[in-house]
């Protein structure tokens, strides 16, 4: 019961920071695409890890600075949009999830090779 809670909780935080940088995020982001790749929530639902990817693997840092700077205004949004569903609201920690550049960097670098056919 209580993982379906904290399942519940990190799904309506992901939906309300998407909305966000939907709305705002073009201004602090300088039009910069992040997607939001996960939430995951501590057991007593004190922090909020939130995983980014940037489109351009290049801005990771300025992204990260960006969003951590503006940590308190998304918290507030948060609180506004969905603080009478949720008690506590956590405390969020951003961090760059690079795994989808990595897996695509593998790929091409796995597609160029040229290995001869065997027989």
């Amino acid at each position: 019961m209580k993982r379906q809670r904290i399942e519940k909780h990190e799904s309506l935080i992901h939906q309300v920071i998407n909305e966000y940088l939907i709305k705002e995020g073009k201004s602090f982001l300088k039009n910069e695409f992040v997607t939001i790749m996960g939430i995951k929530l501590s057991p007593d639902l004190s922090v909020a890890l939130i995983f980014v990817s940037p489109l351009d693997n290049k801005k990771c840092d300025f992204v990260e600075k960006k969003l951590t700077e503006k940590k308190y205004e998304i918290k507030q949004y948060v609180v506004k949009a969905i603080g009478k569903k949720i008690r506590k609201i956590p405390e969020f920690k951003f961090i760059i999830d690079s795994t989808e550049h990595e897996a695509s960097r593998i790929n091409n670098i796995l597609s160029n090779l040229d290995i001869p056919p065997t027989k």
